[in-house]
């Protein structure tokens, strides 16, 4: 009956091409809903109305808000919960793997899509403890977690299944990219992408924790009641997870692995023949899962070293021994030299002892070669060499005719650096004072690697780190013998650290690697390496950097130092401006009788200013207002030299509000605000100047923008205040309100500086706030019977104004642009006017 009926009836099922991919629609005519098990949802949530999930969703929690649902609000969340279990047949939009499903929403990732360790871990136990058997995760991270691992561990041991994606990174970081946790611990079913032609994704990441790829591109649900096409791994994990789902609706009475071994069995094979990291053991088929039957042991033929089968790195097999002339033969590739950890776990049928194992490591001919497991779980160890690595099973009794079946679980830790021990400063390797490369590891928790450098003669050194995994942020840090210890950790996992040309004096420097991925990051299997170019004072510290996309990076204010090696070289350098700024480019160092040139590109490669020194010139600066974004300076001279070295500095002052010099000021916020209500402005070249005294002309003009005068200025004239004065308007109208007066002899005094009593007796008068006599001084330095006491009284009793140590005012001090600024902000929000 299943066969005759249509595969849906969802008008939006033709957009889904993935499920003709994974056989799910094959699989339909057997089964197509799991309403037994609970599926947990580990996300952003789930749109909890959406017309096609609703009644698919089963009671969940949110972790990121307690108390509230787990609603969606990013969407994520509500892409994978289609995937798995967008109702089917209901005549509304897509059609999920599983028509009827049970998903429990746990929302344990914000907004923003983040989620630290600790609450994925809460949310797994949430989810097992709460009856889910599966557990989705389109989430992950590059540092290993201890606790993660246990939580996976105790989902396991509880009958629940943990599936998770890959992770992104395939393209961005190349061979860098690993697949993430939780999806690399060994009993989570790891994800990977497929393209729509059937092919691993490139973009995906690859390793040999990796069970199954699935489709990397899917439509499904989104947030809102509608439908979406979405890209990754993120998408490519329900479907097993919905797969795993059906196959427990066929035979209940499995464990995780053996749905794992099933879905692995059933698996088609797109990559390399057999497994390989970029699809493990191959692209979903879902209708195969739903009708094989699970082989016990699907590894044989391995009888023989020569048929050994690949047990990839940190997954978890299962495998069977028919007696004492079966022996199952296994090959590990090491990626390193290390420590190869092998869990095996008995399964005798029921009524049976647990008979003794052997294991052999193939081509060891030590006494340590052979273990022998007499537990029903135990756990071997073998010393390895980098690449192929065989080992074998068997009964110990070689006689016996028991069946046994049995679990493997694979580890791997990094042998020690050749460098070790070298934890502590005071254990620091010693290395020779030249130009060198090391290649180290972090093979424990919290590992750190020192070197100590003796230099008989100065030099410029030049440090760099790079690492072959994103397991790793590796953090590079020196110091001179007494000095301070400065740390490189500027970029993130899988990238390296440079530092700056350091310039070395004759002395004992100290190097330290550590790994940046948390305070006591565990080992990880991946080295990095250490650059070490000392070179002397005038050879170039920045080369290669002849093209633009060799250009060295600057930190603006920082000094660096280069050669013109040969005739016609050319220096690249590039900055980066988080900011508009005042950019200064600066030459200085510049030998006599040659002359230089930079210019400045760009990251279109478009010219946007340059400057040529004079040739009796020892410097050559330029000053250019520039827009956030990458900026390219190229440095080239009129002649070749290398008897010294030529500076190059970029200054950048940020702009803020159109000014650059007040940026961190403590009059910021009220400059800020000034100037968007249109009453200050600069006095020049993108400066405010706010530490300058502000001027007679300054105060009435700022007065007369916040405030109009209100007056006649028809009578007014001052001997020193022209029509052609830029603040002569302000002024007349302000004399006319009322607000200033001039001096004797006729003059106003525009330039002269305004005190600080001056300042809060024209104030007052513009506001027309009533000053009053005090009774008593408010300052020590302004005695009651002074002829500004009654300003500075109101003022300081109204909040407008305040004094110094000691209760000063210092009332004949000149006021600043920025005091006054602040002071008539606070007037304008008091609005005593």
């Amino acid at each position: 009956m299943l066969a005759a009926e249509p595969a849906s009836n969802d008008p939006e099922l033709p957009k889904q091409q993935f499920l003709n991919q994974i056989g799910a629609k094959q699989a339909w005519t057997k089964v197509r809903d799991q309403k037994d098990i609970t599926i947990a949802l580990i996300d952003t949530g789930v749109d909890l109305n959406h017309p096609d999930l609703k009644d698919n969703l089963v009671p969940g929690t949110n972790l990121v808000a307690p108390g509230k649902p787990p609603e969606d609000d990013n969407g994520h969340g509500t892409e994978v919960a289609g995937v798995i279990a967008g109702e089917g047949n209901n005549k509304l939009g897509i059609a999920g793997i599983l028509w009827h499903a049970k998903i429990m929403p746990v929302k344990a990732l914000d907004a923003d899509g983040y989620g630290d360790e600790e609450r994925l871990g809460e949310a797994i136990t949430y989810a097992v403890d709460h009856g889910a058997r599966i557990v989705v995760l389109s989430v992950g991270l590059y540092r290993y977690s201890p606790y993660l691992k246990d939580i996976a561990t105790y989902a396991e041991s509880k009958g629940a299944l943990l599936v998770a994606a890959s992770g992104n990174d395939g393209e961005v970081l190349g061979d860098k990219a690993k697949v993430k946790y939780p999806a690399a611990f060994p009993t989570v079913m790891a994800v990977a992408g497929a393209t729509p032609g059937g092919s691993p994704e490139t973009r995906s990441n690859a390793g040999p924790e990796i069970d199954l790829a699935a489709p990397w591109r899917v439509y499904t649900t989104a947030l809102g009641g509608g439908y979406t096409q979405e890209e990754g791994t993120s998408m490519a994990a329900p479907q097993v997870a919905a797969a795993a789902a059906l196959v427990w609706a066929v035979h209940p009475e499995y464990k995780p692995y053996q749905i794992r071994g099933l879905l692995r069995q059933t698996a088609q094979d797109i990559g390399n023949p057999g497994f390989d990291n970029a699809s493990g053991y191959g692209l979903l088929q879902i209708d195969k899962a739903v009708t094989a039957s699970l082989q016990a042991d699907s590894f044989e033929p391995n009888n023989s070293r020569q048929s050994a089968k690949l047990f990839p790195l940190d997954t978890k097999i299962a495998a069977e021994l028919s007696g004492s002339a079966d022996a199952d033969w296994y090959r590990i590739e090491a990626p390193y030299d290390g420590t190869v950890s092998i869990q095996v776990q008995s399964l005798p049928a029921a009524g049976e002892s647990v008979p003794t194992l052997e294991l052999t490591h193939g081509g060891d001919t030590s006494d340590q070669s052979v273990k022998q497991t007499k537990l029903s779980n135990q756990t071997v160890e073998w010393h390895v060499k980098k690449g192929r690595n065989d080992f074998e099973v068997r009964l110990f009794n070689r006689s016996s005719k028991q069946k046994m079946a049995y679990l493997l679980t694979s580890s791997f830790q990094i042998a020690p650096d050749a460098y070790e021990m070298n934890d502590k400063q005071y254990q620091a390797f010693t290395l020779q004072p030249k130009s060198q490369q090391i290649v180290g590891n972090f093979h424990q928790t919290g590992d750190q690697d020192w070197y100590a450098i003796h230099f008989e003669t100065g030099g410029t050194l030049k440090l760099s780190v790079t690492t072959d995994s994103a397991r790793m942020d590796p953090a590079l840090a020196y110091q001179r013998q007494g000095g301070t210890l400065l740390e490189e950790d500027a970029n993130s996992e899988g990238e390296g650290e440079a530092t700056e040309p350091i310039d070395i004096s004759p002395g004992t420097y100290y190097i330290r690697m550590r790994n940046a991925m948390s305070a006591q990051a565990s080992s990880t299997a991946s080295q990095y390496k250490l650059n070490l170019q000392f070179i002397t004072r005038y050879a170039d510290p920045n080369e290669p950097n002849d093209k633009s996309y060799e250009a060295t990076g600057v930190s603006p204010g920082a000094r660096y130092s280069g050669v013109i090696g040969v005739q016609g070289d050319v220096d690249w350098y590039q900055v980066r401006l988080a900011a508009a700024s005042m950019v200064t480019v600066q030459l200085s160092g510049i030998p006599a009788g040659i002359s230089m040139k930079a210019e400045v590109f760009d990251k279109r490669q478009k010219q946007v200013t340059s400057m040529k020194s004079a040739p009796s010139a020892s410097a050559v600066a330029k000053e250019q207002r520039l827009e956030a974004g990458l900026y390219y300076i190229k440095v080239t001279a009129s002649a070749a030299f290398d008897k010294q070295y030529y500076g190059l500095q970029v200054k950048a002052e940020t702009l803020v509000a159109g000014f650059r010099d007040i940026d961190g000021h403590w009059a910021e916020s009220a400059i800020v605000a000034l100037n968007k209500k249109g009453i200050v402005g600069g006095s020049g070249n993108y400066r405010f100047n706010p530490d300058q005294s502000i001027s007679r002309a300054e105060t009435v003009s700022m007065l007369a923008r916040a405030i109009k005068p209100q007056g006649s200025a028809s009578k007014v004239k001052f001997n020193d205040v022209s029509a052609s004065h830029w603040a002569y308007a302000s002024i007349v109208n302000a004399a006319g309100a009322g607000w200033i007066g001039g001096y004797p002899g006729g003059g106003f005094g525009p330039g002269r500086p305004v005190t600080r009593e001056e300042m809060t007796v024209i104030l007052l008068r513009a506001l027309h706030v009533q000053s009053v006599r005090p009774t008593a001084a408010a300052f020590n330095d302004v005695p009651a019977n002074r002829w500004s006491a009654p300003a500075i009284w109101t003022a300081a009793h109204k909040g407008l104004m305040g004094g110094y140590s000691d209760n000063r005012f210092e009332p004949e001090r000149p006021a600043t642009r920025a005091e006054f600024a602040s002071v008539l902000l606070r007037a304008l929000n008091a609005n005593l006017g």
